[in-house]
């Protein structure tokens, strides 16, 4: 088995190449950066045989169309996780730009739709990797500084991205392809401590997700131990979509 992971040098996508390659799978993962993809392949230098760095910016149409011609034939399954920091961002007045907008949908609609259509012939899973806010509204009680730190265009790109699922499921069905979506909450890593506090008071289960829980729901959607399992977006976040 090989899977392809986009972005697989952040936080989510290294503990995906970590849990991948615990199962025996030939890894390869995209990145826009040498450097980071570099770390990534040091991390895990015992499997220098299995792991597989790609530096490509997806940014247009014509560049996934070059990867896939040079990928092609290659995966069983796929996850789509990658994303850009660039387009997650709002103006000096707090809206989003028209750009901004359709960068965002690049990333998290067209990106993984294009890839999957590529490499359709010899898929087997496709994962899409969104968010606790592609399913609820922004919550402004969590953020200091208002719609800065969530621009509504992150937000309507998961929401859409979960219903591209659901249509390639049905769409890829005869194929054998399955198709599903797994949705984060809010992960440990580069938040402060009041922030910590904050997200707790607002989730069910008081705290955010640790690393080490990331890996298991995509393994379970993507493996055949869900076998009859396809269009279904997984909720992996504590609770919080629920009040």
């Amino acid at each position: 088995m090989h899977v392809l992971i986009t972005g697989g040098s952040g936080v989510i996508g290294q503990e995906l190449v970590k849990g991948f390659l615990s199962k025996g799978y030939d890894v390869s993962f995209t990145s826009t950066s040498e450097d980071s993809a570099g770390k990534v392949l040091e991390r895990f230098v015992d499997h220098k045989d299995k792991l597989h760095a790609l530096i490509v910016e997806f940014n247009h149409e014509t560049d996934v169309e070059e990867f896939v011609r040079e990928n092609v034939g290659k995966y069983t399954h796929l996850i789509n996780n990658a994303r850009s920091l660039k387009s997650v961002v709002v103006e000096e007045n707090g809206f989003s730009s028209s750009s901004n907008i359709h960068k965002e949908l690049f990333m998290s609609v067209t990106l993984p739709y294009l890839l999957s259509c590529g490499f359709v012939d010899t898929l087997k899973s496709i994962v899409n990797i969104s968010s606790m806010y592609g399913v609820v509204a922004f919550n402004r009680n969590l953020y200091e500084d208002g719609y800065n730190s969530s621009p509504i265009q992150y937000s309507i790109a998961k929401a859409a991205q979960i219903h591209l699922t659901k249509e390639l499921a049905v769409r890829f069905a005869d194929r054998g392809i399955r198709v599903n979506t797994v949705s984060f909450g809010g992960v440990e890593g580069r938040v402060s401590d009041e922030f910590k506090k904050r997200y707790a008071k607002l989730c069910p289960a008081g705290e955010m997700l640790k690393k080490e829980e990331l890996f298991d729901p995509v393994w379970f959607v993507s493996s055949s131990v869900s076998k009859s399992l396809t269009g279904h977006n997984l909720i992996v976040d504590g609770g919080w979509s629920i009040w």
